[in-house]
């Protein structure tokens, strides 16, 4: 088990209870009409990795997948818009994961079945765990004589910055419109998020492109850093930063408006010369790391193994600088 799932196992039990409403309270009688299909799941690589079976649900029933933790993740499509059938259905449904002693319930509801949330939360004791613009994910812990396992939200934001050099050595650096590093105008190396899906340098290598509209080219990794406690959009978080080593294939910049007041490109002792960041602090620290290091992080794509060729992760790996 792994060491954020021992930490989620040890939670606090008051703040996992929440009231319900038992199924048997509608009078409902658990159904025997799901029947889960391994072989359809099976055909699926990805998802025979996560998902043990499924079942198409009836009347009575939400249809659903089942994950080898013991999971139900109900099907999204499956769930009745109608307020009456959803609450006959979830009672029903938690009846029978209840006698099939599954232990966590994921509960997709889209917008358009935001209607449906009051009953899922007041009468059911589902709790929220994420939204996205399009919907809201809920769960439900249904052993009662074990703690909720059921992984937390996301934790971590991750964040990236260019360190960007052309054929002569000098360094890209820009002036934000918005935001603190706006409001000191101070000159800074590019920096931005990764979205979901997007690996570090390919994301590196898009912030300077939205940015400056400078094609780069990733090179190495250098330092990172991290920060605890979040921002206005994701209290409570932490961020993971990484300074990455970029190479301009190209000189001309053509700057994004609506981030950016100014961008252009800075000798080494111009931009030593500069206040911010200041001398062996941490971003100080971080910014020369990816300028002439003894070791970098570099990248290499690898399957997972033998049977899964298909599958396939990037490795952050040590490597000496003189090796690149």
């Amino acid at each position: 088990m792994s060491r954020a799932w021992r930490r989620l196992a040890a939670a606090p039990q008051a703040f996992l209870a929440a009231p319900a409403v038992s199924a048997t309270a509608f009078g409902l009688k658990p159904t025997a009409c799901s029947s889960r299909d391994k072989a359809k799941a099976a055909a699926d690589k990805q998802s025979v990795f996560w998902i043990s079976g499924s079942s198409q649900g009836c009347a009575k029933t939400l249809p659903c997948k089942f994950d080898h933790y013991g999971g139900v993740i109900v099907s999204p499509d499956g769930v009745p818009k109608e307020e009456g059938n959803f609450r006959e259905m979830l009672a029903s449904s938690l009846q029978e994961w209840e006698m099939q002693q599954k232990r966590g319930v994921w509960l997709h509801l889209s917008i358009e079945k935001s209607s449906l949330i009051p009953i899922a939360t007041k009468e059911f004791g589902f709790e929220f765990h994420h939204a996205e613009p399009d919907h809201v994910m809920m769960t439900k812990w249904l052993p009662k004589d074990a703690p909720n396992t059921l992984p937390a939200n996301a934790s971590h934001t991750i964040g990236v910055g260019a360190l960007v050099t052309n054929s002569e050595g000098h360094i890209l650096l820009v002036r934000e419109r918005t935001g603190p590093a706006g409001r000191s105008g101070v000159w800074k190396i590019p920096t931005g998020m990764v979205d979901a899906g997007e690996e570090l340098h390919e994301a590196v290598v898009r912030e300077v492109k939205e940015e400056t509209g400078i094609d780069a080219t990733f090179e190495y990794f250098g330092a990172f850093t991290m920060n605890h406690g979040g921002n206005l959009a994701h209290e409570g978080k932490s961020n993971i930063f990484f300074i990455v080593k970029c190479k301009a294939l190209s000189n001309q910049i053509q700057m994004c408006q609506s981030e950016l007041t100014d961008a252009r490109w800075f000798t080494q002792e111009e931009w030593d010369a500069l206040p911010f960041p200041e001398k062996g602090s941490l971003w100080w620290e971080i910014n020369r790391s990816a300028l002439a290091p003894e070791a970098v992080l570099s990248i290499k794509e690898l399957a997972w193994g033998s049977n899964r060729p298909d599958m396939k992760r990037m490795l952050y790996f040590p490597l000496k600088r003189s090796a690149l």
